[in-house]
This record gives structure tokens, sequence and C-alpha cells, in this order.
């Protein structure tokens, strides 16, 4: 039988000395340590409970086919539907028709009453009263950590007031569900999921409720993630986004238009919808109890993310949710140093793509300020930037790569010379090719009439005598792509 230290010791010598945790161990955002090979399960993990398949749930839009064409459920807003229930979410209706929505009567509702809470229960038996949604907060910011703990602390306060109220914990807990939504890293997000129903069947526990029951979970595709730049690409976050919620255990499921950033058309709805109905009729997911059982990573992920969550719910306990600008700017400025990548958009930009029609909606977008400066620069009417290459052709290529895809990414088209005739050129080539002869090209190409010469790759002990030859700038892996195109602009 091979042991972990079997697995180990040829891991360790092929590091040859470099540390396994700072090498193979990837830290999230929320602080998640995400190991290479997991082998056991946490203690006292239970596996999830088994469902019926999912429904796919769409925004509602005035004479809109969905129902009729493959969706399971409506997701309306308070003003659109029976005033007394206040509602956002109907389902299993068999109609689009308002007045026969209101008839069906299974609902869940919006933001917690208690008096909502005893009509539902006494005159709709099967709907939920309080949904209890962190949306807002994932738009705002929040990471993953942050948003769940954000839905046990508004799940504990509604817990609260219907408890106060007179309702039983079996009754409280049986009038909360939550709509949470669901983002780019595919694992991570299924895991969050999961760890929700964790932690809240923790919270359901301590307030009495002896037979904790399944708690309805609506899973919304991420609006943070669409862009308005190459939205054919949205197609595949919406895809995975899906696949995340549908194993994490979502009984709703939300997904996006490829073109939800601009003006969501009906092409787009047809192709959401259906990308739930393909998952769920020929993929057959939401037809295998716990799909995600089984890896050991996924439910070790599970339990430190429901740890960490408990842990901030705790503190947000004392003192109050907190705003989340400061990780909305860490994001921000992850995104502008290409740590996050956001393809179509900061990676394989694709240059001849149209300007977009529609402007973007309101609202917090991952893609906002690296399309916002390909608009500029679309504006500008700049020149195309000229690689210059050094070295041989085969050892220039990794750094012309990395420039092609550097400046189509803030909106810069890149071509090969040797002779430049423009305002930008970069030096593209290895490290030996730049200790010997950049100096001598730098100097040529500003001496020829180049306003910015950059140079791709980190100088190291060479920049002074480049900055001393004429080079402005220099771009490599984690450098600013916005500030840095920005000041090419000038």
């Amino acid at each position: 039988m091979v042991t972990l230290a079997d697995w180990r010791a040829p891991v360790d010598k092929e590091l040859a000395g470099k540390s396994f945790e700072k090498t193979l161990v990837h830290q999230t955002p929320e602080g998640l340590a995400v190991a290479p090979l997991y082998t056991t399960l946490p203690p006292g993990l239970t596996p999830s409970s088994a469902s019926a398949p999912f429904r796919i749930c769409m925004r509602y839009e005035p004479g809109a086919s969905d129902l009729e064409e493959g969706a399971d459920a409506l997701w309306l807003k308070a003003d659109q539907v029976a005033a007394e229930l206040n509602t956002f979410l109907i389902i299993e209706s068999a109609s689009s028709d308002l007045e026969r929505l209101r008839s069906k009567r299974f609902a869940l509702c919006g933001p917690a009453s208690a008096e909502r809470a005893k009509w539902v229960l006494a005159n709709a038996p099967g709907s939920i009263a309080s949904m209890i949604s962190t949306l807002s907060h994932h738009e705002t910011g929040a990471n993953g950590v942050d948003e769940l703990a954000c839905a046990l602390s508004l799940g504990t306060a509604t817990l609260k007031t219907l408890l106060e109220a007179g309702l039983t914990p079996a009754q409280a807990a049986s009038q909360v569900a939550f709509q949470i939504s669901v983002g780019r890293d595919t694992f991570l997000e299924l895991c969050k999921l999961r760890a929700l129903r964790t932690a809240w069947a923790k919270v359901l526990t301590a307030v009495g409720v002896r037979e904790v029951p399944r708690t309805v979970i609506h899973a919304v595709c991420s609006m943070r993630t669409m862009t308005v730049r190459d939205p054919w690409v949205n197609m595949l976050r919406v895809t995975t986004q899906v696949f995340s919620a549908v194993l994490g255990g979502a009984d709703l499921v939300t997904p996006n238009a490829f073109d939800e950033a601009t003006a969501p058309s009906l092409h787009g709805r047809r192709v959401a919808r259906n990308t739930g109905l393909v998952l769920r009729e020929e993929s057959h997911l939401g037809h295998v109890s716990d799909p995600a059982a089984g890896s050991y990573a996924l439910e070790t992920m599970t339990d430190e993310f429901a740890r960490k969550a408990w842990q901030r719910f705790r503190e947000f306990e004392k003192t109050g949710m907190p705003s989340f600008e400061a990780a909305w700017s860490e994001r921000l400025e992850a995104i502008a140093k290409r740590k996050i990548s956001i393809m179509g958009v900061s990676e394989f930009a694709n240059l001849d793509e149209p300007p977009p029609s529609q402007p973007a909606t309101s609202g917090r977008r991952d893609s906002m300020q690296l399309e916002a400066l390909r608009d500029r620069v679309e504006q500008s009417k700049l020149a195309p930037v000229a690689l210059v290459t050094l070295g041989s052709f085969a050892e220039s290529r990794a750094r012309v790569g990395f420039a092609l895809n550097f400046f189509a990414a803030g909106g810069l088209r890149a071509t090969e010379s040797t002779t430049p005739n423009v305002k930008i050129a970069c030096l593209c080539g290895p490290d030996e090719a730049y200790a010997a002869e950049a100096v001598t090209r730098v100097k040529a190409l500003k001496a020829a009439g180049v306003e910015r010469v950059m140079l791709a790759g980190r100088p190291g002990a060479l920049e002074p005598s480049l900055r001393e030859a004429g080079v402005d700038g220099f771009i490599y892996v984690g450098c600013d792509l916005i500030a840095t195109t920005s000041e090419l602009l000038r």
C-alpha cells in the first residue's frame, strides 16, 4: 500500500530544497489552503443528502416564454406579483400568466417578516416566507468566506425575528431560504454552497431544531464575472457556474444570459436556459445524490470553508457586517496585475471585436476597469506597438507571446518589426541578449524617433543602464497593466 510518505519522498526530491507549502500549496483570496493531494476525510463530515434534480429559475421578463420552453421557475420582483406575498421567486408554475402564478402560491419570498411567515404557514403550505440574499455583498466585493458569514448573520437575525413572533424552532427553520452567488472558481464555489449547509445546520441545531430540514438554496450565477467585451466567453462562465451550483447542492439555479452585462436578448436568455437543461437532461447533473463526494479534496475544502466562515460570522455578530470596499480594491488590484485572469479581456483579448453597441448595466464587474481602458485606447487611435526582437527567433518567442497578450489586454495591437517607425516599441528577448545589446538598441530606437521604449521582462541589475539609455518602462508578470497602458496614452 502506497502511503502519503511514499508519495511525498519523490515530490520533495523533485522540489530540490524548495518549500513544499510555498511551491505546491495554493492560497485562495479567502485564505484557504489548496493542497495537491488529499487522502483523508475531515473528522465528523457527513455526505450531503440526496435531493430532487435542480430547478432552472429564470429572471421574469414580460412576454418571455421561459416556462413553456423548459424553465421550472421564475424570479419576479415585488411589484410583479401578489402584494400579500411580496414574492421574489415563484416556482413550479405551469404558465407565465401572472394570475395563474398567484393561484399556484408556491413561493420563496423577500426579506424577513413574521407576519408573512405566519400567513404562509397558515395559507400556503410548502412556501417559504424569508429569502436571505447575499448577492449585494458579493457584488460589492465580498469574498466567499465573507459572503457565507453574511448569510449566517442575516439568517440568524431572521430566525430571532421569527422565534420572537411565536414560531417554533422547526417552523422558523422551514421559513428561511438562501440566495447566494456562484462565481468563477469552479471547485471553490461548489464548496461554498456545501459549507453553507454545514454551517447553517449548526445554527439551526443551536436554536433547538431537532431534525434539521434541507434548507432551500437558490444559486445565482455571478453578475460580477460577466464581461461586456467578448461576451461569448460568458457562455463558458455560466456553464461552469451552473455546474458548481449543482454539485454544491443548489435547489434552484439562475443562469445569466451571455449578454447580461448590457441588454440581455431573447437569444441570450435562450442559451442560458438551455445551458441548464443540457447539464440536467443530457449530462444528468442533479440525478446523483452527492456527485462531489469521495475526492477528499472537496470535503476538506468544504470543512475549511465552513470553519473560516463561522469564525467571520462570530466577528460580524460582535462588530456588525463591514463594508467590503477594501476587499474590492484588493480584487481590482489583482485584476490590474493579471493575477486574476479574465478570459477574453485580460487574457487573449480579441482586438478585431467591434465595440459594444449597448452600454454596460450598473453595478460592479471584475472586467469594468479593463473595458474602460480599452475604450480609451480605441478612442485614442494609438498606432500599434512595435515588438523589436533580440537574440535568436526561438529565444525571443516567450517574451514576444507575453508582450502580444499584455498589450492586447489593454487594447493595444502589437506587431513584430525590425525597423519600427512608430511612437511605441518594446524589446523582447532573453536576458543574455538584453545584457549584450539592449542599451545599444534602445539608443538606436530613440535616435530613430521612437518616443516610448518598453522592455519585456524584469530588468534586475540592468535597470540603471537601461533607464539611462532611454527605456521608459518594463512589462512583466505581475506589473500593473492599467497603470502601464494609461501611462502610454499620455
